[in-house]
């Protein structure tokens, strides 16, 4: 399976075109030595079989879905596991192979066209997404169209570890968000907001993550700030996350060393009206960028 690099003097990422995939970023830690920060898949081939989306784009529609979701004045019956679609099952972007259409030193762009009908959804629907390598940050952008009103929401689902041989636990994490997503035992929205005061979810204060386990999506302040931050004192090494997202599901697996910045808009948005829409119509252009940038703090 091709790799395709991006590189300048400050990070080098690698990418696959299964699942438009960030395999491998390495960013210097403050001895100035280059670690691959992403906790990824040692072959390329291994993401084939996969579960846990590593470093790949989801979409159409990323997150949580009840059946049937609703679409104007339609309801729409959609591919689901006992009532819940995650990550839009079987016909995922993250199981597709992307068209590469540009590829230079700095930047590479993927493409994909999803039919209509997948897995439930309406409209036939063309998405590119942009990796762009500048100084120390990398960027993401996503842009989709569609034929028919559809819901589209993507991210993507790279898992960080600033210090790959330390635990996630030691790291200091910071997110800008006041209120979060109150959530089912499915996982999905009830549509109720939150406060994160006075909950184990409270990182607006830099903290280390320690024993809390996070599969929660925190409503951001768009402030002008970071939505969320992580910081290794092992590596020297400091992420903080933009977006123009309303929201971002941290996530740390129980099973590996990790955490994941998933920024994108409410899950089972098309369910709940007061949440911000995820829909697309034809006249409209799908548009979301993050970008993900680095530092060194040698203290903190």
């Amino acid at each position: 399976m091709k790799t395709f690099q991006l590189k300048n003097d400050s990070i080098q990422a690698e990418f696959l075109a299964y699942g438009a995939v960030l395999h491998k970023l390495w960013v210097k830690d403050k001895k100035g030595n280059p670690i691959n920060v992403i906790m990824g898949l040692s072959q390329p081939e291994d993401y084939l079989s996969d579960g846990w989306s590593r470093g790949a784009v989801i979409g159409r529609f990323a997150g949580r879905l009840e059946n049937p979701i609703q679409i104007i004045d339609q309801k729409i019956s959609i591919e689901n596991n006992e009532g819940v679609l995650l990550h839009s099952g079987s016909s995922g972007w993250n199981k597709k192979v992307w068209e590469v259409e540009k590829h230079n030193s700095d930047q590479i762009q993927f493409s994909i066209r999803c039919p209509k009908g997948s897995s439930g959804f309406p409209g036939s629907v063309k998405a590119l997404v942009s990796y762009t390598l500048k100084d120390s940050v990398l960027s993401i952008h996503y842009q989709a169209t569609t034929d028919q009103s559809t819901h589209i929401n993507l991210t993507n689902h790279a898992y960080f570890n600033l210090n790959p041989q330390g635990k996630i636990a030691d790291q200091l994490l910071k997110v800008n968000a006041d209120q979060m997503l109150e959530l089912k035992e499915t996982l999905v929205p009830t549509g109720v907001q939150n406060a994160v005061e006075g909950s184990p979810y409270d990182f607006r204060k830099e903290r280390t993550i320690a024993q809390t386990q996070l599969d929660d999506y925190f409503i951001v302040k768009q402030n002008g700030e970071a939505l969320a931050t992580l910081y290794s004192k092992e590596s020297g090494i400091k992420m903080s996350t933009y977006s123009n997202q309303p929201g971002v599901v941290v996530f740390t697996p129980p099973h590996f060393e990790a955490i994941c910045f998933e920024t994108q808009k409410f899950s089972n948005s098309p369910n709940i009206p007061h949440f911000p829409t995820t829909l697309i119509r034809p006249e409209d252009r799908y548009d979301h960028q993050t970008r993900f940038e680095f530092s060194v703090k040698d203290e903190y």
